[in-house]
């Protein structure tokens, strides 16, 4: 909450990079900005895939990490992935962002069981993951070293070349990135017909500033400064086989069915986004369910 983020930047304030302080973050979920991979059928989807995803001040912390060299690492999870992407780790400045796995085998979506060990000192830091899923012959869990960082030189080393970054097909969202090729600078017109809707992959900026793309069937949008994926505008199910169209330079957006020739507009959200929340909160269906189950308890008791 506010309060919360108040505290977060009265603590970087208070211990600034000209006194010398090195800042290590450990949060749940990743803050938006940080280039770690994310899953798009699940929290993109949801709306939660980053810190505050639904609150106005989710691009605080990137902001915050870009103006303080001090924040030197910033750890989170959230994801139940492993640590075996080339994106479980990333680098933005003089922050190195990285992703936590899970110990349980029924709550890793990969199936790998895996936890992080950090090695420090005032000059550098070393990123190990522990795999519970692989034994030496003495029965230890396997160690292995991923990330060597230099906290003077702001030299960060990956270990690449490891058999476990040999994936085409994992969990995975598209990302726009400047010069990508899948940019689309002035749309007017089609961007996608019938037959390569569900395979293409682009992104344009519509005429209010928004950023949208269409990526495995669905059209998506990304936040506007740091291009990473916000929500889904409507998923594959509801997209289909529509052509998309964007019209007059980007004013709006158009879904068209070629058989019935019937059209769509997709129009914004009254606060000007296009991203929808096809799944509720998390939270608010848990407290949803304790309310159900006081009821209830309540109705048993006091027989009406």
């Amino acid at each position: 909450d506010d309060n919360q983020v108040d505290w977060f930047l009265d603590v970087v304030k208070k211990h600034s990079h000209e006194d010398g302080w090195k800042i290590c973050v450990f949060s749940h979920a990743p803050i938006m900005g940080s280039g770690l991979r994310v899953l798009q059928n699940v929290h993109v989807v949801n709306g939660c895939a980053w810190l505050n995803h639904c609150s106005d001040n989710r691009g605080i912390f990137i902001k915050t990490v870009k103006e303080n060299p001090q924040i030197k690492l910033w750890m989170s999870g959230h994801f139940h992935l492993s640590h075996d992407y080339e994106d479980a780790i990333s680098t933005l400045g003089s922050c190195t962002f990285v992703q936590a796995g899970v110990v349980g085998e029924i709550s890793s979506r990969d199936g790998r069981r895996q936890t992080r060990i950090i090695q420090g000192s005032s000059d550098r830091l070393k990123i190990y993951t522990v795999n519970h899923h692989k034994r030496n012959q003495d029965g230890s869990a396997d160690l292995r070293l991923d990330a060597d960082i230099n906290l003077i030189s702001g030299q960060v080393e990956l270990a690449h070349g490891h058999e476990d970054y040999d994936h085409d097909n994992w969990f995975s969202a598209f990302v726009p990135e400047d010069e990508d090729g899948c940019y689309l600078s002035m749309p007017d017109g089609q961007v996608a017909c019938s037959q390569t809707v569900s395979k293409s992959v682009c992104w344009w900026h519509m005429k209010c500033g928004r950023v949208l793309g269409l990526h495995e069937g669905m059209l998506v949008e990304y936040d506007a400064e740091t291009l990473s994926p916000l929500g889904v505008v409507v998923n594959s199910k509801l997209l289909g086989n529509r052509e998309v169209l964007v019209v007059e330079e980007g004013t709006a957006v158009v879904l068209v069915d070629n058989e019935t020739k019937d059209i769509e507009v997709v129009h914004p959200n009254d606060d000007g986004s296009y991203w929808r929340k096809f799944q509720r909160n998390k939270k608010v269906r848990q407290e949803e369910k304790l309310r159900e189950a006081i009821a209830k308890k309540w109705m048993e008791s006091n027989s009406l």
